[in-house]
């Protein structure tokens, strides 16, 4: 039941909940779909990254109705272990979106220019939110030890690393030109750099 709980609660808090929050402020749930027009690499790791959530989700879910067997039942101490990572990494992803303020989207508009948030968590990871991603897939899949969901874990972080590296960078040096440079040099990708020297 814990993993059903970590990721029903992501999709509710990090992704309806904040859509609405978002909606509320702007007028606008901040998801930026890829056009029909624009290339496989702007439209794949997109939607191949949602359904890596959705079959998760349902695999849990039929887990948990008995329809699927795990590979072994995690015992109490690997339980709370997961849990715990599952649950700083909804708290990580919820934190940082919080301090992106209204330049949060889920997505890429090329056409769009938001600002260049450095602050707060920021100003130790380009990538918070994903980094909160993926401690969330760790706790699930420490709860929840099936082979399929570690490959949709597998699978949602290739698209991730694809859409940060072939998407968002490159969109933020457009954007954003010499003050992304000089942020990416002195901030890593995704674990926070929490000791600076």
């Amino acid at each position: 039941m814990v993993s059903l709980i970590l990721i029903s609660s992501f999709l509710l808090l990090a992704v309806l909940g904040r859509s609405f929050v978002q909606y509320k402020r702007n007028g606008d749930f901040g998801i930026r779909a890829a056009s029909r027009n624009a290339p496989l690499i702007e439209i794949l790791p997109g939607a191949i990254f949602v359904v890596t959530f959705c079959l998760g989700f349902g695999l849990i879910l039929f887990g948990y109705l008995g329809r699927v067997p795990l590979i072994f039942v995690p015992s109490t101490p690997f339980q709370l272990l997961g849990s715990l990572i599952g649950a700083c990494g909804i708290a990580v992803t919820l934190l940082s979106q919080i301090q992106m303020g209204d330049s949060w989207r889920i997505g890429v508009d090329q056409k769009e220019r938001t600002s260049l948030i450095t602050h707060g968590i920021y100003a130790t990871s380009r990538n918070p939110i994903y980094f909160g991603i993926f401690l969330l897939w760790i706790g699930v899949c420490i709860t929840f030890p099936h082979i399929l969901l570690w490959a949709c874990a597998f699978v949602c972080w290739i698209c991730i690393e694809v859409i940060v590296r072939k998407i968002e960078e490159p969109y933020l040096k457009n954007v954003h030109g010499d003050d992304f440079l000089k942020y990416q040099s002195k901030t890593n990708r995704y674990i926070p750099k929490l000791l600076r020297f």
